[in-house]
């Protein structure tokens, strides 16, 4: 545990297979899954947060929690609103549900993390300034999808729907309108994420259900999440989750049984 002006950090770690019941916080939360996975249970739904995804919760939201097929790391960021009082954009992040991945928050985090383990006299002050950078960040993305282009919700639904096919950044931004250059900035300053990293999110995701809810062999859930070969898929798998496809199906199937 580390405390800096208006921040409390945690590092964590979760058994594989685990659950926190129903509970809230005090203060609004960042939580940054460092490797594993676990499923966030708020509102009557369910949002998978996986490796390199950041979500906020606001304070005295009611949700719970169940971790995935292995060990689950996480940096955990308690945020007094208090120090931000004179912030509009800063509250109003901390009062909103927000659950984002890719490269802008990873690099802020991966620094946070220098900072943590060197523990010199000097870490404290990098790491406040580090955690106001990720709030900034955070602050400028948009506030809702309304304030964005239509073009731009378009081809977010067209990659959600489309993902498990042979979809690419040129027939998306051809579909609705747009240059390729144009929609993969776009695309990368709304959503924190790029287009590729997106499909490939959406096609880890779908593998891990059918990994969990059938008994498909795993060249017919990676072929069915989108990927070229099993190889490709199983290569991608271990790099986000640590361990293989069968790995991951034979831990889940021991622990229900």
């Amino acid at each position: 545990m580390m405390s800096v002006p208006g921040f409390t950090l945690y590092r964590g770690v979760h058994p594989q297979g685990t659950e926190l019941p129903r509970h809230t916080h005090d203060d609004p939360t960042l939580c940054y899954v460092l490797r594993g996975r676990f499923t966030e249970y708020v509102g009557g739904q369910a949002v998978d947060c996986l490796s390199d995804s950041l979500k906020v919760t606001p304070a005295g939201e009611t949700h719970w929690n169940r971790f995935g097929a292995s060990e689950t790391h996480g940096l955990r960021i308690d945020v007094d609103r208090g120090r931000f009082a004179d912030s509009r954009p800063i509250h109003q992040l901390l009062d909103e549900r927000i659950h984002v991945s890719g490269a802008s928050a990873g690099s802020i985090v991966n620094r946070l993390l220098a900072e943590l383990d060197a523990g010199d006299e000097s870490a404290a002050i990098a790491v406040e300034g580090l955690l106001l950078e990720l709030l900034a960040t955070l602050a400028r993305e948009p506030a809702s999808p309304a304030d964005m282009p239509r073009w731009l919700r378009e081809a977010d639904e067209m990659i959600r729907e489309l993902y498990s096919s042979k979809i690419a950044l040129s027939g998306v931004a051809r579909a609705v309108g747009v240059a390729p250059a144009t929609l993969a900035r776009s695309y990368r300053s709304a959503f924190r994420i790029t287009v590729g990293e997106r499909i490939r999110q959406l096609r880890i995701e779908r593998a891990v259900r059918d990994l969990l809810e059938s008994e498909e062999p795993l060249s017919s859930v990676a072929l069915r999440a989108g990927f070229y070969d099993q190889s490709h898929f199983t290569n991608l798998f271990r790099r986000r989750f640590g361990v293989t496809p069968a790995q991951y199906r034979l831990a889940a199937s021991r622990r229900v049984t």
